[in-house]
């Protein structure tokens, strides 16, 4: 049990004074033997029991009625939250709540979990009272303090958003407030649905995090409140690529769109179960309907065709199913445009080893050969120009002092570089090639006479990835005779690895653009990337869809991950009640610079993917830590006061005492029965 005034417990040893009291009028009188009342005390000898009973009862109402009375002004709290977790007054309340779109599933009359987190929480936090108010925002991490509860609670932080949440990221920020501002005893409440993207329970965030929080000076205590019930009858849809086309049949050109939809339905995979589903499709407010029969989890539409008008060659649109148990995934927005075009940079020192790279770059992922590749020798690097180029190919010494700023230029736009190995490296000579890129340089090639092999790589994200079916990259069947070692002062990202731990395909963190180092050569006498082919193919050319997203005039951003600043922004479609400043973050199309963005929530929403509650357990063992689960639209709150009950309690101790204190009603001589009879 909580107390609100904890320090009036103190005067719990008062429930000791009507004992003290019996005590003491015990001890008052002494005992004289008197011949007629040893007569009378005989004669009672029947009743003793009971009056000793009776005293018993009165003391026991006496001391009951002071402790009611105790309890009552120390103000106590009954919920299954707070029941163990101790009192006092808290110095500082930090909420972290989760606004992902998930947390808009509707329960019990048409309430969001998210509108009923947020209204527990108020209701809570204004009982508790707090000396300070901070909140933790989902969205960007960082930790934003408040001069009162009611301004939290009005706050961004605490509306819908369609980004998905990042608990680690939160926890952490939370951590550094706590260690910079140090202060006194700490709250700290989550409010989540428990959704695996967004707590990344596999994340060693987690374990550093948890430390820190233990080796905390002062005390922090932490609640969830939990809505972890999964939808039961929802559907999210999505845009899985959005493409024109200008087909010319009999001199007559018909322009049109190719639309690639996935829906999801929150069903069970084995049901069979069949719907027909209404699908609005709106091009820049031009609507049209489509019914679509589903059928399992999940469906896919390949290449739905809307018509366009005939000059249109740059737009934006919209899909959309009818409200079902969660709206926030019932609208997907795109943007689409004629992609500029596929011009590859390849500098490298030697032709024959980059050979590959330059027909894997000319050839596009539809069959055609519109790719422009321009080959450069080291002499001509003078010459570069990288303002409309998607890929930079780089196969030879680290571009020097005056190269690296092009380079950099290039990088901020948005543009992707790819390193290879010099020839000069792996010609066997073992010596290191000179220069710097972003804090990596080569070092010594290493050469084995057996066959060095890839032991994992990456299959969930970046160039490595497994296609859009789901199958992989046949990754673990290239083979290499020998790789260059890298040096880097910044943390890789390790997208593909050898057989002892070295990279074969890294990633440089950047801000803008992407930076990679392969660690051996596509010389058929080095590795097999140019015979398998299909990993250095599949490689190039997401690489140069990335750099042609970078020069297009349209571009798809994942809410609460676009690169580019939002203050710029003007919003074409999306809620009206967005801020500018959540723009990055709320899905919609926004224009800027005459370039249009469209932001739609991750993937990852429309999983139902929930941690079950022994990994929750064990991601905050051995920290002070209680739980309460609710469901979206209960009215029911999670922290309540009764010291009312102690005081009835009291109440009813001192009836029960005055009544046992009143004497024994004693019978007339005309009902005592005569003798005899």
């Amino acid at each position: 049990m909580s107390f609100l005034q904890p320090w009036m417990l103190a005067a719990l040893p008062l429930i000791a004074l009507p004992i003290l009291i019996h005590l003491i009028n015990q001890w008052r009188y002494q005992t004289k033997q008197w011949g007629a009342m040893m007569f009378l005390l005989a004669a009672n000898r029947m009743n003793r029991g009971f009056a000793r009973i009776r005293q018993w009862l009165i003391l026991a109402a006496r001391t009951l009625a002071i402790a009611g009375l105790i309890f009552a002004i120390a103000r106590p709290l009954a919920s299954g939250l707070l029941g163990m977790s101790g009192g006092g007054k808290t110095d500082t309340t930090i909420v972290l709540l989760d606004r992902s779109p998930s947390m808009l599933q509707q329960g019990m009359g048409g309430v969001t979990k998210l509108d009923s987190g947020r209204q527990q929480l108020a209701n809570a936090l204004e009982t508790l009272g707090s000396k300070n108010w901070v909140t933790i925002d989902a969205t960007t991490g960082q930790a934003q303090p408040f001069a009162s509860l009611e301004a939290m609670v009005d706050s961004p932080a605490f509306q819908s958003s369609s980004a998905t949440a990042d608990l680690p990221k939160m926890l952490d920020s939370a951590l550094s407030y706590l260690q910079t501002n140090k202060p006194g005893p700490t709250e700290i409440w989550i409010c989540s649905d428990l959704r695996e993207s967004d707590w990344k329970a596999q994340s060693g965030t987690w374990e550093v995090t948890r430390d820190g929080f233990e080796q905390l000076p002062q005390s922090v205590r932490f609640h969830l409140l939990a809505y972890a019930e999964p939808p039961q009858n929802n559907v999210a849809i999505r845009v899985t690529e959005a493409k024109r086309e200008r087909v010319t049949d009999n001199n007559v050109a018909e322009n049109s769109l190719l639309l690639s939809l996935r829906l999801n339905r929150s069903v069970d995979e084995a049901s069979d179960e069949k719907i027909t589903l209404p699908i609005q499709i709106e091009i820049e407010g031009v609507r049209s309907e489509h019914q679509v029969e589903l059928a399992g989890a999940q469906s896919e539409i390949r290449n739905h065709r809307v018509s366009l008008p005939a000059t249109m060659q740059r737009g934006w649109g919209k899909v959309s199913i009818p409200a079902d148990e969660n709206n926030a995934d019932n609208a997907f927005y795109f943007v689409f445009d004629d992609p500029p075009t596929r011009r590859v940079v390849i500098v490298s020192e030697d032709r024959s080893a980059t050979r590959a790279l330059e027909i894997a770059a000319a050839v596009a992922p539809d069959g055609s050969d519109t790719a422009v590749v321009e080959v450069l020798a080291p002499e001509q690097i003078d010459s570069l120009a990288l303002e409309d180029s998607a890929l930079l190919i780089w196969q030879t010494a680290l571009p020097d002092s005056n190269t690296t700023p092009t380079i950099d230029n290039y990088l901020n736009a948005g543009g992707q570089v790819m390193f290879l190995p010099p020839s000069s490296l792996s010609s066997g000579t073992g010596a290191a090639s000179p220069g710097r890129f972003h804090g990596v340089s080569w070092k010594s090639w290493n050469g084995s006479d057996d066959k060095v092999m890839v032991e994992n790589w990456r299959g969930d994200q970046d160039l490595l990835a497994a296609t859009k079916s789901g199958a992989g990259l046949p990754v673990g069947q290239l083979e290499l005779s020998g790789f260059a070692l890298l040096e880097s002062q910044t943390p890789l990202t390790k997208l593909a690895t050898l057989t002892g731990g070295e990279p074969l395909l890294a990633r440089v963190p950047t801000s803008q653009g992407g930076i990679y180092f392969w660690s051996t050569s596509a010389d058929p006498q080095v590795s097999s990337l140019a015979e398998s082919g299909i990993v250095l193919f599949v490689a190039i050319q997401r690489a140069i869809e990335r750099g042609q997203v970078a020069l297009g005039q349209t571009a798809e951003r994942i809410a609460g991950e676009a690169t580019e600043p939002t203050d710029t922004w003007q919003q074409i479609a999306g809620a009206e009640s967005a801020l500018s400043t959540e723009y990055g973050s709320q899905a919609g199309v926004y224009e800027a610079d005459q370039r249009l963005f469209a932001i739609n929530r991750s993937m990852a929403e429309d999983q139902r993917d929930a941690l079950e509650n022994e990994q929750v357990d064990q991601l905050f063992a051995g920290l002070p830590f209680a739980r309460v689960d609710e469901q979206a639209g209960s009215l029911s709150g999670i922290v309540r006061e009764i010291w009312r009950l102690f005081l009835i309690t009291m109440i009813i101790a001192l009836l029960v005492e005055a009544a046992l204190c009143l004497p024994r009603v004693i019978r007339s001589s005309a009902q005592q029965p005569a003798l005899g009879s």
